[in-house]
């Protein structure tokens, strides 16, 4: 029996399409393939080379008729068929024809064939066109009758058909413009009838599309004649279509690309057989190769669909058909942009691939379609970028059914364009049947042929589908799920589930339905509502469970739960150091179950055929839910052991967890102590509720182990501490570390040197003490953070500060102070043998300009280096005689600030 079950299985119809006019495509280099029943034959007869559309047409029974390019025919014999050469279609259009059968006839066709630039060698009109082909007696392999004959002035190169809703006459549909190189923006509809083509008319006209100027991409419309969909220059247009009265209506319009170039670039379009998806081949912003599924009933416009296949953009985009059984073929082709001179893209250079790629299963949603990627080798010939043309609505004829269950009954019936007037059955196990539905069980699981000839019009045409017939699940019955009564009543708590592998291979891949007893359950009734938390009524109790297959088939058998009291005995208690950073105050320690599973297994002699698994409760242990790691980091608690053996629960105890908690340090991050440590010395004391102690530098170097620890130098230190309790040692660290106080800074420094006779320093400080002062390092004035330095003598002084308090270490600063000599004696004993101006130098000044002067106003010295000693009393090498001497002086200190100074000054020789 079938269980139809949503979260299980969605099953969808399964459609195998039979009709024979399809069953021969040629395309691409040299390319062809052959629907054969079930089977995809490659076939390497060809004699077409086409870059992207052609078409092929068989007749109602399959037989290869005539295969075409647009320009060139070959007939069944792949010869050029007479009169086939020269027709008017394009090479480089997108779909540059289509074969379309006359009515009621099975020796007439027409070759549609489109163009949308001129020729002017031969005079080529941009135009539709059709050929017509005829089969005789004296001619069965066909010949062109009349060829090239005029339907329209339309640019077009898009083309598709249908049939009329009547089963006999067929629309052709084509779009593009009504005039040369104007705007695309026209569809066209050609209705063919038992008695010819007849004149085109407008059937629809569109909004004008700003940039809708590609060619590039296909137009189709779905099997069922209801929708037309098209690609062009980043939007996929929807159409409802009135195949009665071949009118179209717009339905949506999608967007896939953006301005700017960035979303999808499409080319190829298919229907699903079902008429319900839209797939299409894209690239993706320059990015990936996609194949997209694209669902036709979301009103969404800005739902661009979701890929079945993304890879790499190593392929291009191409077209993309249904096939004959249902499947829908991808073609494949590579490619080399070209640029100009200047670097722009021109164009492509297009080469061919060998294989195709293929859905398998269309009608499902998503992953579910089954793409498969370079599925099919074309041996000897290879694929471009183009597929066969083919009538939509002959992809609709097919037999109607879906795999089941070997327990079940197979429903098939009929879908086509025309009226099917009687079908005989052949289910492919030696059983028949006739009608246009029937029902059929098989005897046994497989793979089957089913074939139904269906009359149509008063021909039998054979469709064909391939169907799957699923086994059941096999089951062994009497299976035991012993559970561990840990408090000896016989009444425990059990995962249902647990079942499966006891009962049925692959196990993983089923689902499981329970019942108390047969009854309901095979009626599928009173199911267990909560088989993953069941409680046993009865020790043992008899249950039933209903396996499902992941193809929806069901099986049942009987299995026992029994609740037996087995005790491990306890279990010591697992111990553990607090691992957290307690900045939460929480206390988690980190469990290596995996090492207490081996205390277990030696504690109670196990084997290896025990399993041991740890669960956070009781309930989770008994219905094997919510399995701990074996990497456990937990607070204190308490977990419990289940051991599992060949006969069942082995045994259930409880596992106390203890963090042991960190030992203590109550050190602060930082100490701050005096410049001189034995000033107000500290010693810090660690816990005393601690075994051991280490204090280490920065280098990592043990300096003491005491319980206290005396503050005696700055750096960096840390302290661990170690306790011994529960069997365990546990550690603690912390860093910590030690700093002087901050110096004081200066905060001003004022040089007053304006009275010659008394230079003045004003100093003060920022600090957090009160300081003395001194200029030679031995005499200190002053109580407070300022001091004034009276009577300086002129040059460079450093100022010394030192804290009363000894703490903070010493500060001291260089000045400047300017002074001016009043005599100098040059007599070479080495004391006042120059003259020049005291206390400038580069540490505090830019520059220095100094002029001397003789009583006459004649320079004979200069000085303009901070390095120059003075002036040595000589003029051009000759000493100049004791006389009052004038200097002019001008200095630029560090901020820029000029200072002037003018006076006279002795030179005295003894």
């Amino acid at each position: 029996m079938k269980i139809k079950l949503l979260l299980l299985l969605i099953l969808i119809s399964i459609n195998t399409f039979s009709q024979r006019e399809t069953d021969h495509w040629y395309f691409g280099d040299k390319a062809g393939i052959h629907f054969n029943k079930e089977n995809v034959d490659v076939l390497e007869d060809s004699q077409m080379t086409v870059l992207k559309g052609s078409s092929s047409i068989s007749d109602n029974q399959g037989n290869l008729l005539f295969y075409t390019d647009g320009q060139t025919i070959w007939n069944k014999n792949n010869e050029i068929m007479i009169n086939g050469e020269g027709l008017n279609g394009e090479l480089n259009n997108t779909q540059s024809s289509i074969i379309i059968p006359k009515p009621n006839s099975d020796s007439t066709f027409y070759v549609f064939t489109t163009r949308k630039t001129e020729l002017s060698s031969p005079l080529v009109y941009p135009m539709i066109y059709h050929s017509e082909i005829e089969f005789s007696t004296s001619r069965p392999l066909g010949w062109v009758k009349y060829k090239n004959m005029p339907l329209i002035h339309s640019t077009a190169n898009k083309i598709t058909a249908v049939h009329h809703k009547n089963g006999k006459d067929v629309w052709v549909i084509t779009y593009g413009s009504n005039a040369y190189e104007a705007e695309n923006d026209i569809f066209y509809a050609i209705k063919v009838t038992e008695d010819g083509v007849e004149r085109p008319f407008t059937t629809t006209q569109l909004e004008y599309v700003k940039y809708e100027n590609s060619y590039d991409g296909e137009m189709t419309i779905s099997p069922d004649g209801s929708t037309i969909a098209l690609y062009n220059d980043g939007l996929i247009r929807f159409f409802n279509f009135d195949s009665n009265t071949g009118i179209l209506s717009k339905l949506k319009y999608v967007t896939i690309a953006e301005f700017g170039g960035a979303g999808y670039a499409a080319y190829g379009l298919t229907f699903s057989p079902d008429s319900k998806f839209l797939y299409y081949s894209a690239s993706y912003s320059g990015q990936t190769y996609n194949i997209m599924q694209l669902e036709v009933a979301n009103t969404n416009e800005s739902y661009r669909g979701t890929p079945v296949y993304s890879g790499p953009l190593d392929i291009l985009q191409s077209s993309i058909s249904l096939g004959t059984d249902g499947k829908i073929y991808i073609a494949q082709s590579t490619y080399e942009n070209l640029y100009d001179i200047n670097g722009y893209k021109i164009g492509y250079n297009l080469f061919p691939v060998q294989t195709l790629s293929i859905v398998h299963e269309p009608n499902k949603i998503g992953a579910l379609a089954n793409y498969e990627h370079e599925a099919l080798n074309l041996k000897s010939g290879a694929s471009y970028r183009g597929l066969p043309n083919f009538i939509q609505s002959y992809f609709r004829n097919r037999i109607v059914t879906q795999n089941e269950c070997i327990t079940d009954t197979f429903n098939f019936s009929l879908d086509s364009y025309n009226t099917i007037s009687n079908a005989q059955w052949d289910f492919g196990d030696g059983n028949s049947a006739s009608g246009l539905s029937s029902d059929h069980q098989y005897a046994s699981e497989g793979n089957y042929l089913v074939t139904c000839t269906v009359t149509i019009n008063g021909t039998d045409i054979p469709f064909y589908k391939e169907v799957t017939v699923y086994p059941l699940p096999v089951l062994t019955p009497d299976q035991k799920l012993i559970q561990c009564d840990v408090d000896n009543n016989g009444i425990d708590f059990f995962d249902l589930t647990d079942i499966g592998d006891k009962i049925v291979k692959d196990a993983f891949n089923k689902a499981y339905l329970f019942y108390k007893n047969s009854i309901d359950a095979e009626n599928d009734e009173n199911r267990i509502p909560n088989p993953k938390n069941f409680e046993n009524e009865s020790n043992p109790q008899e249950l039933f469970v209903k396996v499902i297959s992941e193809k929806g088939c069901g099986n049942i058998t009987n299995f026992f739960i029994e609740s037996k009291f087995v005790s491990l005995g306890t279990i010591d208690t697992y111990y553990t150091c607090d691992s957290s950073d307690n900045l939460n105050g929480d206390s988690i320690g980190y469990f290596d179950l995996r090492t207490k599973s081996t205390e277990i297994i030696d504690q109670f002699s196990l084997d290896s055929k025990n399993t041991i698994r740890f669960y956070p409760t009781l309930l989770d242990a008994q219905t094997t839910e919510n399995q701990l790691p074996y990497k456990l980091n937990t607070p204190s608690t308490t977990i419990y052991v289940r051991v599992d053996n060949e006969l069942g629960c082995g045994g259930m105890e409880p596992i106390n967890l203890v963090v042991n908690p960190t030992p203590k340090i109550e050190l602060q991050d930082s100490y701050t102590i005096c410049f001189n440590p034995n000033v107000n010395p500290i010693t810090l004391t660690a816990d005393a509720s601690n075994d051991l102690y280490e204090w280490r530098d920065s280098s990592d170097n043990i300096i003491s182990t005491n319980k206290d620890f005396k503050l005696n130098a700055i750096g960096d230190f840390s302290l661990t501490v170690y306790k011994t309790e529960n069997g365990i040692t546990c550690t603690s660290f912390k860093e910590f570390t030690v700093i002087n106080p901050p110096a004081a800074t200066i905060y001003y420094i004022n040089v007053n040197t304006e009275d010659e006779a008394n230079n003045i320093i004003d100093i003060s400080l920022d600090g957090n003490s009160t300081y003395e002062f001194s200029l030679d390092n031995n005499t200190f004035f002053g109580n407070g953070t300022s001091h004034t330095f009276t009577h300086v003598t002129p040059g460079s002084r450093t100022i010394y500060i030192r804290d009363l308090n000894n703490c903070e270490p010493p500060v001291q600063t260089d000045v400047s102070v300017i002074g001016y000599r009043k005599f100098f004696t040059p007599n070479n004993d080495n004391k006042n043998d120059y003259w020049n101006v005291k206390g400038i130098n580069s540490t505090f000044f830019k520059s220095v300009k100094i002029f001397i002067f003789d009583r006459y106003g004649k320079a004979v010295y200069q000085i303009t280096d901070f390095n120059n000693l003075g002036w040595d009393g000589t003029y051009n090498g000759k000493p100049l005689p004791s006389n009052d001497y004038w200097f002019q002086s001008e200095i630029i200190d560090n901020n820029d600030q000029l200072i002037k100074a003018s006076g006279n000054f002795s030179l005295i020789r003894k």
